[in-house]
């Protein structure tokens, strides 16, 4: 009965050792990287420029967020480029967000004012990512008015940037 229980626990250790020892790969872990055009001719005056990155989800969702202020005035616009990973052929419907405009490259835009407080143009680009260039004052506070909502060409025209 000894030499059982010995050859058991000899097995298992050799088990052991054998599991240690296969070389398996890591699950796969596609790389994060991506490159993105940026706006460089404002409608105004740029004090301070600052990136956001959130990959809480790496193999889920990537978005990218790029924000462009005038510390003065408190106008500010966002770029914000973001894409579900795991899921590229459900593409958001963005033609829900309002009237429809061509941008340089032949893409359809959607200009965006539901809010009394916000301007944003949508868009998808040629990588398949919902991009949008939102414009507000003083964190999103102010109500915009004929003085200083942005005309909807300025959105475009930095949105062409883009491209």
């Amino acid at each position: 009965m000894k030499w059982i229980v010995r050859a058991l626990g000899g097995l298992l250790v050799l088990l052991a050792l054998v599991e240690l020892a296969t070389d398996r790969s890591d699950p796969p872990n596609p790389p994060i990287e991506h490159t993105f055009e940026e706006p460089i001719a404002f409608p105004f005056e740029i004090t301070q420029r600052y990136s956001e990155i959130d990959i809480e989800k790496p193999h889920h969702m990537h978005q990218f967020v790029f924000n462009y202020v005038n510390e003065e005035t408190a106008q500010e616009l966002r770029y914000i480029v973001h894409k579900v990973v795991d899921e590229p052929e459900d593409m958001e419907d963005i033609s829900s967000y309002g009237d429809q405009y061509i941008l340089a490259d032949g893409t359809s835009a959607f200009y965006d004012e539901t809010e009394s407080t916000s301007q944003g143009l949508w868009w998808i680009n040629k990588d398949g990512f919902t991009a949008r260039i939102i414009y507000y004052i003083d964190g999103n506070s102010v109500e915009l008015d004929d003085e200083t909502r942005l005309p909807v060409q300025q959105l475009i025209n930095l949105a062409n940037q883009t491209l």
